[in-house]
């Protein structure tokens, strides 16, 4: 279906609505161009973009789309979204700059017991997770993984929900992932 053909408050209500066809078309093609210019001049590109429109659907959503409820209609709505996303996503920066003090990537008192790692492979997971380019996925790895922390205190950590913590965590292994198989494929 073409959407383009939709009016602000169609969409809107639909979004609301709930109506996956709507939220996807509105947040990965509408918004692409806002999402490309706040990873850019915000983030600088060390952010992914899932991460983004995750972030973003989620703040709207909050607390029954209190946010997206606020637009009265007397702008564009790409023109509305784009202001309240480029203020969302700088004071996100803030406080991810201000929350990533210089920290050790391992500390041997916060493993627990029963997580017992040979030296050799805790050295090999380190060394590849300080490969991977973005510094959240190293942090979130380092925090679940290595650090066994609480998902909650994590994401109040990092000023994320749980959920969105899922999905960085996800794309964080899978990078990781990535990494360790470029590492066995050199030395193979």
């Amino acid at each position: 279906m073409n959407y383009e053909n939709y009016s602000d408050r169609d969409i809107v209500n639909a979004v609301i609505a709930g109506e996956e066809p709507v939220i996807d078309w509105f947040f990965h093609r509408k918004c692409s161009s806002l999402f490309n210019y706040i990873i850019s001049s915000i983030f600088r590109g060390n952010i992914d973009r899932e991460e983004l429109v995750n972030e973003l659907y989620l703040f709207l959503a909050d607390r029954n789309w209190y946010k997206l409820r606020q637009f009265d209609y007397r702008s564009r709505l790409t023109t509305w979204i784009s202001v309240v996303a480029v203020r969302f996503f700088l004071k996100k920066r803030r406080q991810l700059s201000e929350n990533s003090a210089p920290e050790c990537l391992y500390n041997h008192e916060q493993m627990h017991s029963n997580h017992v790692v040979p030296a050799d492979c805790r050295m090999d997971v380190m060394n590849a997770v300080g490969m991977l380019s973005d510094e959240r996925y190293r942090r979130v790895i380092v925090a679940l993984d290595i650090q066994d922390r609480s998902p909650e205190s994590v994401a109040e950590e990092l000023n994320i929900t749980v959920d969105n913590l899922y999905n960085l965590h996800r794309r964080a292994r899978l990078k990781l992932r990535s990494v360790m198989r470029r590492k066995e494929d050199y030395y193979g």
